[in-house]
């Protein structure tokens, strides 16, 4: 006669290795929270902010085209070829130039190591230094702008403003045309 007990074994000492999908998820979403709160506070490089200058630089000039259009109201860019200096101002009633009402506007468009090197419109050429007055009116800026931000380890991003339509766009490296 064979004895049951050995033919099945003892469910309670049977050892249970591995995790559950549950313990899986809560590690996981930890490890996501974590990263959530420690990758904004890491240097960023600076190829990573001569894009991110490009980029809201670019998406700067549309809102002040979109802005300019639906409030009737002009603006401008003072930039300083040669440097980190782009401001922008709103063109008062008298003609003045006064600080734009909009907060967004008053915040600094290129993040710290990337300057403007230079600023190409066709009817004054390549500009290297100096100021240099950009108006962007009703219609949008008035002529083609090519500006060309470029890092400290020399790296480029150029930006460019087309007349008439609103239309800016960003591109890796120094263009002088539109690719």
């Amino acid at each position: 006669m064979i004895d049951s007990d050995v033919l099945q074994p003892d469910r309670d000492n049977i050892c249970k290795a591995g995790f559950t999908l549950i313990e899986i998820a809560v590690v996981m979403v930890i490890i996501s929270i974590v990263m959530l709160l420690v990758l904004p506070r890491l240097p960023s490089s600076d190829q990573e902010n001569l894009k991110i200058s490009a980029r809201t630089l670019a998406s700067t000039l549309r809102y002040i085209q979109e802005r300019a259009a639906t409030s009737q109201t002009g603006y401008h860019l003072i930039v300083s070829p040669g440097t980190d200096i782009i401001k922008i101002n709103e063109n008062g009633a008298d003609g003045s130039a006064k600080d734009p009402a909009d907060t967004l506007l008053q915040k600094t468009v290129v993040k710290e190591g990337i300057i403007v090197a230079d600023v190409r419109i066709p009817r004054l050429g390549k500009i290297t230094d100096g100021q240099l007055r950009i108006d962007v009116g009703v219609a949008g800026v008035r002529d083609f702008i090519t500006l060309h931000l470029r890092s400290a380890d020399g790296q480029f991003w150029t930006v460019m403003a087309f007349p008439s339509g609103g239309k800016v766009k960003a591109f890796e490296g120094y263009h002088e045309d539109p690719p």
